[in-house]
């Protein structure tokens, strides 16, 4: 389970590459900045092109016609965004959009399909994504089988993995509670009286529309005490 080191390492694809690699490719992009709420990919919209994140987290969600969504992955510093559209050709599976305010490198797909080429970077993409996909797992039983309680403080946990080494704040979560009750496919109510009892223990504390976590090891261990438990 994440440690508080997992912040200050590399991650996402930059992982796999040495820094000049990845320099390269970012050099190669279009810097655009973009807000807290702005949404870089639509669902169901054609491909084109790819975005590498090099600061701010990003949250990956699937909306059904209705406007229910459901959190899908949370991305970071080092991760590309859009590469399923690259290689298949087939329109956005989901949207991405920004938690906080951050910087991505946005290239054409042919582009980014030729310096992956170019620095020899095909088994190393095909590793990342398949890495990506096995994510989907230990999500998907955690949504079944866990209590609110862990599946709240996996949450939690995966958004402060996900800030990156060079993020001045990454246990501060910018996301209101009806967010994080959103991205779990809970209602508001369902996570309000976990987040009362953690506020009152002190791990953690609450301001309009973001949450800090105090006690990441607290939170860790909860997550291990929690994960064989079924239900709500």
């Amino acid at each position: 389970m994440s440690t508080d080191n997992d912040t200050r390492r590399l991650r996402g694809f930059r992982s796999f590459l040495p820094d000049h690699v990845w320099a390269a490719l970012v050099q190669r992009g279009v810097r655009k900045h973009h807000h807290a709420g702005d949404r870089l990919l639509h669902q169901g919209d054609p491909g084109g092109w790819v975005l590498l994140s090099l600061s701010g987290r990003l949250k990956v969600v699937y909306a059904e016609p209705d406007g229910r969504e459901i959190l899908l992955a949370v991305r970071g510093p080092g991760d590309v965004l859009g590469e399923f559209s690259a290689r298949d050709g087939r329109p956005r599976s989901g949207t991405v959009q920004a938690i906080e305010p951050g910087i991505t490198a946005k290239l054409s797909d042919k582009r980014f399909g030729e310096l992956i080429q170019h620095f020899g970077l095909i088994e190393r993409l095909h590793v990342y994504i398949m890495a990506k996909m096995r994510e989907s797992a230990p999500h998907a039983w955690q949504l079944a089988h866990h209590t609110t309680a862990a599946r709240l403080s996996a949450l939690l946990q995966t958004l402060i993995s996900a800030a990156g080494p060079d993020h001045p704040h990454p246990t501060t979560i910018a996301m209101s509670q009806e967010e994080l009750a959103s991205a779990l496919g809970l209602a508001r109510s369902a996570i309000t009286p976990v987040l009362a009892t953690w506020k009152s223990t002190g791990l953690i504390r609450t301001a309009r529309g973001k949450l800090q976590v105090l006690d990441r090891a607290a939170l860790n261990n909860m997550v291990m005490s929690s994960s064989g438990q079924n239900g709500r």
